[in-house]
């Protein structure tokens, strides 16, 4: 990923300020998967800036979860709720399925964390409802279908009970 970035600052290619958005989110969260908080959290706030120069709402609203993950794993609830709530300001209005779902179980950990029982089952519920809406827009048997039901952060946000089909209300 380093390598990819340092391309890329090198010499510009085609929609490079698109590309860039996944780029900074795969390295925010490999820090974070790496438990390396010294490196995460500059790494979400960079991922917000880029994000922030464009008018991309899911993006957008990812790098705010990035950075409400970051501040998480520091145990800063204040600026993990602050950034929180931008991710829900920024997708409001919007339909940003991709977004929301990762935004939405984020809130639900940060509201377990500060003991709100009521809004992390909210969120929860919204995360689950989201994931489902989104697996259940392609086949049972397409594939795609299967590889993002068996992501480990979707597994994650479906609490990892019971069958892929159980879990969506699919077949």
């Amino acid at each position: 990923l380093a390598s990819v970035r340092h391309d890329m600052d090198r010499q510009m290619v085609i929609r490079d300020w698109y590309w860039r958005m996944p780029l900074e989110l795969a390295l925010t969260d490999l820090w974070l998967a790496q438990g390396d908080l010294a490196q995460a959290q500059p790494q979400a706030e960079r991922f917000l800036q880029v994000a922030l120069g464009t008018a991309e709402r899911t993006w957008q609203a990812l790098a705010w979860d990035a950075n409400a993950r970051a501040a998480l794993a520091t145990r800063d609830l204040a600026q993990a709720q602050t950034c929180i709530a931008q991710a829900l300001a920024t997708m409001e209005g919007f339909e940003v399925p991709m977004a929301a779902w990762h935004v939405h179980a984020t809130a639900a950990a940060l509201y377990d964390g500060t003991g709100n029982s009521a809004w992390a089952a909210h969120h929860r519920a919204l995360s689950r409802a989201t994931i489902s809406k989104l697996a259940n827009s392609m086949a049972a048997e397409e594939p795609l279908r299967t590889t993002f039901l068996s992501a480990p952060a979707v597994r994650t946000a479906l609490g990892d009970t019971g069958s892929t089909a159980e879990r969506t209300g699919g077949t």
